[in-house]
C-alpha cells in the first residue's frame, strides 16, 4: 500500500511539473528570458542602409543570445517612449534627451554609448543652410523659416537651442518669434534633404549625420552649409527596459561593447566607431541643459 501510495504521489509530482513546464508564463522562456526581445529602431528616409544595418544588429543578437529579437519601428522619439513604457520594445537607441525622459517615464538604463572612442564619446549639433543661401551666421537667419527635428532630440533641438538662447541673448520663450516659422521635421535625414532642396532657410542637425546621409545617396553634401556649431554633447545610449533579467542585460551589453570587432559597417553607418561604457551619471550634463531651458519632459515632447 505504501509503495502504491508512492507511487501515486510520484505520478502526481511528475503531472503537475509537466503541466508547470507547459504553462511557463507566456511569452517567456525556460531560463526566465523572454521568447522575442523587441529592437526599436527610428524610421529614416534612407530606408535601406539603415533598415538593413539595424538587421544585421538584430540577427547577430539573436543568433549571440540564442532567442528571437524582433525590430519595432517608431516614427518619433515620442512613440519609442511610449513604446518601451508599454513593454511594446526592451532595447533601443535613444537620443541623450530622449534618453533622460525615458528613465523617467519608461524605467530605461543605460547599456552602452555610441562613440568614436570611451574617451570621447561626444559630437555636436550644427546649423546647416543651403548652398546659395546668402547667410552666414545665426543673425542672418532672423525673419526666415527654421527647421528642428524633433522635440525631444537632442542635436536637433535641444542642445542647438540652448546654443541659440546664448548666441542670441533670448529668453526661451522668445526663439519662436525670432524665426518668421519653426517646425519640426521628424528626422535629421528629413531637415537635411529640405535644406538640400532649398525647402527651408535652417536647420539643426546632428553633425555626423551630414556627412552619413550625404554618403548614403539621399542628397548631394554640396547642397548645404554649416554655419554654427554647438557645445560638444554626449552620444546617445543603447538603453533597455529595468526589468529584463539580469543575466539577459549583461548579455546583451557584452555582445554590444564587442560589436565592432564582429560588424565595424554598423558603426560606419552611423558615423561611430562602437559601444562603450556608460553610467546614467554620465546624462547630468544632458538634465542641466534641461534645466537651464526650464523645460520638463512635457515640454520636450509636446
Amino acid at each position: 500500500m505504501k509503495k502504491g501510495l508512492v507511487g501515486f504521489l510520484f505520478m502526481v509530482l511528475f503531472v503537475v511539473t509537466g503541466c508547470t513546464s507547459e504553462k511557463e508564463v507566456e511569452g517567456t522562456a525556460n531560463n526566465g528570458w523572454p521568447e522575442t526581445l523587441r529592437l526599436g529602431m527610428m524610421a529614416t528616409e534612407d530606408d535601406n542602409n539603415f533598415a538593413r544595418s539595424t538587421s544585421d544588429f538584430a540577427d547577430d543578437l539573436s543568433e549571440e543570445l540564442g532567442i528571437e529579437v524582433e525590430l519595432f519601428e517608431g516614427q518619433d522619439y515620442n512613440m519609442m517612449i511610449e513604446a518601451m513604457r508599454a513593454k511594446k520594445i526592451d532595447i533601443t537607441n535613444f537620443g541623450p534627451f530622449g534618453y533622460i525622459i525615458a528613465v523617467e517615464r519608461s524605467g530605461a538604463k543605460p547599456l552602452a554609448i555610441l562613440g568614436q572612442s570611451e574617451e570621447s564619446a561626444m559630437y555636436q549639433s550644427v546649423i546647416v543652410v543651403p548652398k546659395d543661401s546668402p547667410a552666414r551666421s545665426l543673425q542672418d537667419l532672423e525673419g526666415k523659416d527654421f527647421l528642428f527635428v524633433d522635440p525631444a532630440s537632442t542635436s536637433g533641438h535641444l542642445f542647438p537651442r540652448a546654443s541659440m538662447l546664448k548666441e542670441l541673448g533670448l529668453g526661451n520663450d522668445e526663439l519662436e518669434g525670432y524665426f518668421s516659422s519653426v517646425a519640426y521635421s521628424g528626422g535629421h535625414d528629413k531637415s537635411l534633404l529640405a535644406i538640400a532642396n532649398g525647402d527651408a532657410a535652417g536647420a539643426s542637425v546632428c553633425e555626423f549625420c551630414v556627412e552619413m546621409f550625404a554618403d548614403s545617396g539621399l542628397f548631394d553634401v554640396e547642397d548645404v552649409r554649416i554655419i554654427m556649431e554647438s557645445d560638444p554633447i554626449p552620444g546617445g545610449p543603447l538603453s533597455y527596459r529595468e526589468d529584463l533579467p539580469e543575466d539577459l542585460v549583461e548579455r546583451i551589453r557584452e555582445f554590444a561593447l564587442s560589436y565592432h570587432e564582429k560588424n565595424p559597417e554598423y558603426f560606419e553607418v552611423m558615423g561611430m566607431k562602437g559601444y562603450f561604457p556608460v553610467e546614467d551619471s554620465d546624462f547630468d550634463v544632458i538634465r542641466d541643459t534641461a534645466e537651464r531651458l526650464n523645460m520638463s519632459p512635457s515640454d520636450m515632447l509636446n
